[in-house]
């Protein structure tokens, strides 16, 4: 095998993992959801993963008090999963309700 096929096989197999990898790492999003389903109380880690954003983000929230946790020993802190879903429920129909304002009301020109 020369040279130019070498690299077209390379390709070929890089390929069909990349796919088998996409495949896969599909899958365990789909087992993680599933997973999320089952649990009630979420850690920190747990709660940023299921939110989609950073545990740093999430820890600035919760020392603003912006998003429902508990401290049961003044140490850890959890998140009820259905909490954080009715918070989310709400941050959606904030940002629907704002939309809806900013569609309706008139545009005015600005002459600087």
């Amino acid at each position: 095998m020369n040279e130019q096929q070498q690299t077209v096989t390379d390709f070929q197999w890089g390929e069909r993992c990349s796919v088998k990898l996409d495949k896969l790492l599909s899958r365990v999003d789909q087992l993680i959801g599933m997973l999320f389903h089952l649990k009630g109380t979420f850690t920190v880690e747990d709660a940023a993963l299921y939110l989609g954003i950073t545990p740093s983000h999430l820890y600035k929230l919760v020392r603003k008090y912006d998003i429902p946790h508990s401290r049961p020993t003044n140490g850890r802190i959890f998140f009820n999963k259905e909490d954080l879903d009715r918070w989310v429920k709400s941050r959606m129909d904030i940002e629907t309700e704002t939309a809806l304002i900013n569609e309706t009301e008139p545009q005015h020109e600005c002459y600087y």
